[in-house]
């Protein structure tokens, strides 16, 4: 067979070449883009240093964890509320006034219920909350920006007093194993 035959030789073609990117700032929808990555980075960063304290869900073999234990760390908390500090309070007072909604089937939210016996333990459980609503698709159809960027917000405010408050906790979240 001649190269006549067969023709040129042909340089693959790549499907995503095309692929336009999205503009996710404005798939946002008004969600400040910089509450979520700073959330983001407080989420990530504090959920390491969970684990890494040993606060960790396993699976029900107990070989792979799934995720931080959020209840046990809470169980170990001592912050009290009003905490003394006019952001934590605020922080605290704002979440369980308006704790996160509950997506339903149908992709319409339903409001939770006020959290009446306000304290930092029981608005630091909306936290992780917070997050799934974020990060599994739950806040790009119709979000209430205003209230959505505050419970980012708030919720780091809840993360750092942790933080402040557990030396050996923020060792670990600034640990890069390095």
């Amino acid at each position: 067979m001649s190269e006549q035959d067969v023709g040129p030789a042909r340089t693959p073609v790549e499907p995503l070449d095309a692929f336009v990117e999205p503009d996710f700032i404005a798939l946002l929808c008004g969600i400040d883009p910089k509450s979520v990555m700073n959330f983001f980075f407080y989420f990530s960063r504090f959920e390491h240093a969970l684990k890494i304290k040993n606060y960790k869900k396993l699976d029900r073999t107990r070989r792979y964890i799934v995720g931080a234990d959020w209840n046990a760390f809470v169980s170990a908390l001592n912050i009290p509320y009003p905490s003394g500090s006019d952001k934590i309070d605020e922080a605290v007072s704002f979440i369980c006034t308006n704790p996160v909604k509950r997506q339903k089937e149908n992709l319409t939210w339903e409001d939770a219920v006020p959290i009446t016996q306000a304290s930092f333990n029981y608005a630091l459980l909306e936290v992780p909350k917070i997050r799934n609503n974020l990060f599994h698709g739950g806040k790009y159809k119709r979000p209430d920006k205003v209230r959505d960027t505050q419970l980012l917000n708030y919720s780091v405010v809840l993360i750092k007093a942790c933080l402040h408050g557990d030396a050996s906790l923020y060792r670990e979240f600034l640990n890069t194993g390095k």
